[in-house]
């Protein structure tokens, strides 16, 4: 009876020192504070020790000392973190050496956290100097995506006391911090004098640069001085690699498929054999090579100055077999599947039969902006006794289709387009005729529609402060969809105005780019190259009303973010 009384009441010394969350009563919500008396004096000159200690007035927890702990100037050996009870301990490694002259920061981050409900000991960080005093400067900015504009979190932002573009990738820096979740960062306690400032999104989190990493630069170097804002922002960017192919798909007669790493716009291509027919056609990173081989040989493609494609003896009778000519953005239909077919077995070649036909696809046209239409191969012909075209109802021929210059498989429709009209085009069998001879065997419908003016609304755009002499690149987004892209170069009169009518009633945004190469796309940056990646302005635009006019100006400097909007009901 004695052991069981004994035994039962050494549980309940246990279980009486064992912390337990309090029942009952409001959360707690105050974040560990340390006790100074308890605790290794914090900002102190002449420091020789070899560790500190910091003691808690509750229960703590340590958590991610790996990420979360950072030493500024960085240590040459890793310290080792330890908890035990309410305190932390911070040991040196045995062979550190510490820097004469120096202050060190060391930042818990969020590592420090209490016990119960998980709150963070709020600007955690222990400094102390080797000499006789200790730096007071401060360093702050922010970090942002390059064209979102957006703020990133965690991001290494790095000081360097030498200036060589190289010492990013081979040396650690003497200051860093990483960013919070509004992007903001700030590096206490640094020396007055230049450093070299960069910004990485460090992965791997070894304070260098792999070369690959997002990474973002200042204009100039930074001097620190208690007489300057010691600001910095950054625009982080991803480094546009070495262009190279990637792996080459040419198992399909007639279309070889090359992607690259980057765009491919100055990729040269030469085909090793003689008298071959081939189209070149570019879609972002990746060149299509269409050909026509009537031999069916193998051969083969030379790309750029290094690489071959080698090209196997394909089929061409099988493609012949297999493919014609059908809307590149609907599904072609399997053979003997009448219903999804143009036309009824045995209906005259020259005519739709009744009623066999599937519904057409209905395409909304914008006023002043091309029809295009897509085919599933390059096209080179048009018959145009074979093409039909009705306005409501009535035969037409107060239409043209030619050949587009966005790439060999679209066809531009061109008319004079009136608003509240329901055209439909009919393209008989044999009206189309592809790059392989073969022609479409489907009576192939498409049906255009211009709404009515008072079931669209307008955007009219004012741009202030243009830079004279700059080009610009205007891209109206739907969505992640471009709706249109307007080039110009701004005048002495730094001033534009740009109307886009007849739009679809939709949340538009706005994508202002200050093309400085004038080559119409967003350039990313290049870090030895010391240039830094194009500016872009963002706007979010208010839902575009029916029969309505948005005026929005402007303001076209970069940095300065000026917006203003009027609506105005149409008359």
């Amino acid at each position: 009876m004695k052991k069981h009384t004994l035994a039962f009441a050494m549980l309940a010394l246990v279980a009486c020192a064992r912390p337990v969350t309090p029942e009952g009563g409001p959360k707690d919500t105050a974040p560990p504070q340390v006790v100074q008396e308890k605790s290794t004096p914090n900002n102190t000159t002449r420091f020789s020790g070899r560790s500190f200690e910091l003691t808690f007035d509750e229960w703590v927890t340590l958590q991610e000392v790996g990420t979360q702990v950072l030493v500024s100037p960085p240590l040459a050996k890793r310290p080792e973190v330890t908890l035990k009870g309410r305190t932390v301990r911070f040991q040196l490694d045995k062979d550190e050496t510490l820097r004469p002259n120096t202050t060190y920061t060391i930042n818990f981050g969020t590592a420090v956290k209490d016990l119960h409900e998980g709150n963070p000991a709020k600007d955690l960080r222990f400094v102390f100097s080797t000499g006789d005093f200790l730096d007071s400067l401060t360093v702050a900015g922010s970090v942002v995506d390059a064209f979102s504009g957006e703020p990133l979190e965690n991001i290494s932002v790095m000081l360097y006391d030498k200036m060589d573009d190289s010492i990013v990738q081979q040396e650690r820096p003497y200051y860093f911090a990483r960013t919070d979740k509004g992007g903001q960062f700030q590096i206490p306690n640094v020396r007055p004098g230049g450093f070299k400032g960069v910004a990485i999104d460090d992965a791997d989190q070894n304070l260098k640069w792999n070369g690959e990493e997002r990474i973002g630069f200042p204009d100039s170097a930074l001097v620190v001085s208690d007489s300057l804002p010691n600001t910095l922002a950054f625009r982080l960017f991803k480094p546009v690699p070495p262009l190279r192919m990637l792996t080459p798909n040419a198992g399909q007669y007639g279309l070889i498929r090359l992607g690259f790493s980057g765009p491919p716009d100055s990729v040269a291509l030469r085909p090793g054999l003689p008298g071959l027919r081939w189209l070149r056609e570019q879609e972002q990173d990746t060149l299509l090579v269409w050909y026509d081989n009537p031999d069916s040989t193998a051969w083969s493609l030379f790309v750029g100055q290094k690489d071959t494609v080698p090209v196997r003896a394909l089929s061409r009778s099988a493609l012949l077999q297999q493919n014609r000519p059908y809307f590149g953005d609907e599904r072609l239909p399997r053979a003997g599947d009448t219903k999804g077919r143009g036309r009824l077995s045995g209906a005259a070649p020259d005519a739709p039969a009744p009623g066999a036909l599937p519904p057409p696809r209905v395409v909304n046209v914008q006023s002043g902006k091309p029809v295009r239409i897509p085919f599933s191969g390059p096209v080179t012909t048009v018959d145009t006794t074979r093409c039909l075209f009705k306005v409501d109802s009535l035969d037409s021929r107060e239409f043209a289709l030619v050949a587009d210059s966005s790439g060999p498989r679209v066809l531009r429709l061109e008319r004079n387009w009136v608003s509240g009209q329901r055209c439909m085009l009919t393209l008989l069998p044999g009206a189309i005729t592809d790059f392989w001879g073969m022609t479409n065997t489907d009576t192939l419908r498409r049906v255009f529609t211009l709404p009515a003016e008072k079931q669209l609304g307008s955007l009219n755009l004012t741009l202030e402060n243009l830079n004279p002499g700059t080009s610009y690149i205007l891209r109206l987004m739907n969505g992640n969809a471009l709706e249109e892209a307007r080039f110009f170069t701004a005048d002495t009169t730094t001033t534009a105005r740009l109307v886009f009518a007849n739009l679809t009633p939709v949340a538009y945004s706005l994508e202002l780019i200050e093309d400085v190469n004038g080559n119409r796309r967003w350039d990313t940056g290049d870090y030895y190259a010391r240039r830094r990646p194009e500016q872009v302005l963002l706007k979010k635009l208010e839902q575009l009303r029916a029969n309505w006019e948005v005026e929005v100006t402007m303001n076209a400097r970069f940095g300065a973010g000026g917006w203003e909007k009027d609506l105005k009901g149409k008359n």
